[in-house]
């Protein structure tokens, strides 16, 4: 029984976030680059562990590890031989680094950049009085108030200087911030895109702007060069080609900001990334293009399988929309946007897939799509209060969770502030109001018969309610920490299995208040992982969890122990709730099959597909994890 990666999607919009080849970080990637020849691959990273790692491409090796920088690496560039790799960091840090390449070590380093250096390019050799190349690199950084700076790299002494370009409009320069770099491959003129959406022409010879050209409104996000044309990547949704003295040719308009742009070897073609996590290939000549992939760029909340078709999925992302992937070929579907009523950015917080894709909202609506088409089908206005209390987290508005009856008569929708409700489904009625939870609802299930429901809340507590007479039947609270998410088990739905904030997986009978096993997620780092979901297989056998480590656990279920914990509490039948103690049991009722890092942030949500086959995980990091589940064929 095993989890095997098999796909993965996701996109950080981050400046080159995507990149033409010529032939593990654990956070979020701030920056990667590729060698001129392909052979080196290199990411950096922010947070405490600001690393940046250097990869074998042909042999998939990690090379190097650096560990110099802090908080975060700002952006990288290899010479154009491959064999220097120079890094800087953010404001921060503030360090300029030059790696050699041949063995890891450093070149060189320069401390204190100018404060919002956020740009590197090299730009060749250092040349001489007769423009001949000469040993020493030459490279550019740029950034705030419009402050260009060439930089001269000795490799063999280590020494560095550098040199500020001046204008004749130093005035102007002060409103500019640079965002990215181009050279003519002639390396005579560099190229500098703005947030002022304009770009600078500069000669590298006299180190002089010669010329700012006008492109946008919005910010050129992104800049690459061919022999005679430069294609800009603008924050107005456009890919402009100029050419090179800085005269407009051409344009195509795309879905979002075009925030990274790589030319191909044979310089006919070029990836567009979007800021709503489009790649795009798009030809140069014709500007005809072609989607090669979608991905979200925001947290994604949920993930769930069509309950009837097992070859797609759907996913709900604070980037404000419900993406529908097809398994065969992960491409999208469809994809569901907010309603023109809605307000700017509400974003969609939980959904059920049943044909249909019903959805709850941020700001308190229950939404219906079709899955084919995206098309809005009916709303509900006001399910829950669209609360703006500070005491809820960025998740915990609108619709915080939805479950959908087995006989797809009926939709119960929890909010903010423990309230549960019941809607019939034809009608769109409000049926019932169940409210005795004091906090945010996570999760709600139903039995197999649809007549109980059963409600966690991050109050601590799981409520059993009995629909026909709404009311409160059970109460299962423990002792510590909300309850993040749980499952049912057993073919009357006898346990329950929960994961929180008191950091275990927990087991419940539903004959007793009081928890039966619970056991640490990560016993080596008890105080870091956080349960945040949890999902059982069809057949019943297996488990897997996600948290604040990134990491999924996948679990098997010990069903003899199960077995005898429903024996015993069938022997104390007529017994009030809680006057039984626990049963001994004689081994643990789960076992741990394996780890597997995934995410580089938190895993939100989790699901098995309808068949087992695939397990499907989401996190704050916008990424979709797809793996094959071997195992299921056992049972």
């Amino acid at each position: 029984m095993s989890l095997d990666f098999e796909h993965f999607i996701g996109l950080n919009a981050i400046p080159q976030g995507v990149l033409f080849h010529p032939d593990g970080q654990n956070d979020t990637v701030t920056a990667v680059k590729v060698s001129g020849d392909g052979n080196l691959i290199a990411s950096g990273q922010k947070g405490a562990n600001s690393d940046i790692i250097v990869w074998d491409y042909s042999s998939k090796r990690l090379l190097y590890r650096f560990e110099e920088h802090d908080h975060m690496i700002q952006d990288l560039a290899f010479s154009d031989d491959g064999k220097i790799l120079v890094s800087i960091g953010s404001s921060d840090d503030g360090n300029l680094i030059a790696w050699d390449m041949s063995n890891g070590c450093i070149i060189s380093s320069a401390a204190r950049l100018p404060p919002g250096t956020t740009c590197i390019t090299f730009a060749g050799f250092i040349r001489d009085i007769k423009r001949r190349d000469t040993s020493h690199y030459q490279f550019v950084t740029g950034g705030k108030d419009g402050i260009v700076s060439v930089w001269d790299l000795d490799p063999f002494s280590g020494e560095m200087t550098s040199n500020r370009i001046v204008t004749d409009n130093a005035r102007a320069m002060l409103t500019r911030h640079v965002t990215s770099f181009a050279v003519s491959d002639d390396r005579e003129f560099l190229y500098a895109g703005t947030t002022s959406g304009d770009y600078l022409i500069i000669s590298l010879r006299n180190q002089r702007i010669v010329r700012a050209v006008t492109a946008t409104r919005m910010a050129v996000h992104n800049m690459v060069c061919t022999r005679d044309t430069v294609i800009l990547g603008c924050g107005d949704k456009g890919v402009k080609v100029y050419q090179s003295n800085g005269d407009f040719i051409r344009q195509v308009d795309l879905d979002g900001g075009v925030v990274g742009l790589s030319l191909s070897h044979d310089q006919l073609e070029v990836l567009a990334v979007t800021s709503v996590g489009t790649i795009v290939r798009l030809n140069l000549q014709s500007m005809q293009h072609i989607i090669i992939s979608e991905a979200h760029v925001e947290t994604i909340h949920q993930v769930a399988f069509d309950t009837g078709n097992a070859g797609r999925f759907a996913t709900a992302s604070s980037d404000g929309t419900i993406k529908v992937w097809d398994m065969s070929e992960y491409a999208v579907i469809a994809t569901c946007f907010a309603r023109r009523e809605q307000k700017a950015g509400v974003r969609p917080l939980c959904l059920v897939f049943a044909d249909i894709i019903i959805s709850g909202w941020s700001d308190g609506r229950v939404l219906a799509f079709s899955a084919e088409t995206g098309e809005n089908l009916w709303m509900l206005v006001d399910a829950h209060a669209a609360t703006s209390n500070k005491d809820f987290d960025d998740a915990a508005v609108g619709v915080t969770s939805m479950v959908l009856s087995h006989n797809r008569r009926f939709l119960l929708t929890g909010g903010p502030t423990g309230d549960v409700r019941l809607w019939e489904l034809r009608t769109r009625d409000l049926i019932s109001h169940l409210k005795e939870h004091k906090q945010r609802i996570t999760r709600i299930l139903l039995t197999k018969d649809d007549t109980v429901a059963l409600t966690a809340s991050r109050d601590r507590c799981i409520l059993r309610w009995d629909l026909r007479q709404e009311k409160r039947v059970l109460c299962h609270m423990q002792r510590m920490g909300g309850i993040n998410d749980f499952v049912l088990l057993g073919e009357n739905d006898d346990f329950l299995v929960s994961v929180g904030q008191d950091r275990k997986i927990v087991l419940w009978d539903s004959r007793s208040q009081d928890l039966v096993y619970h056991e640490v997620l990560d016993a080596a780092h008890e105080d870091e992982e956080e349960g945040f979901c949890i999902a059982r297989s069809k057949c019943g056998r297996y488990l897997v969890t996600g948290g604040t480590q990134g990491v999924l656990r996948l679990w098997e279920v010990v069903w003899p122990v199960l077995d005898h914990i429903g024996q015993y509490y069938r022997g104390s039948r007529g017994t009030l709730p809680g006057a039984v103690p626990p049963p001994r049991l004689p081994q643990p009722p789960f076992r741990l099959l394996q780890t597997v890092p995934a995410h580089s942030k938190p895993v939100v949500s989790v699901d098995f597909g309808l068949y087992d086959k695939q397990v499907v995980s989401v996190g704050e990091d916008g990424s979709v994890f797809v793996f094959f589940f071997f195992g299921a064929d056992e049972v």
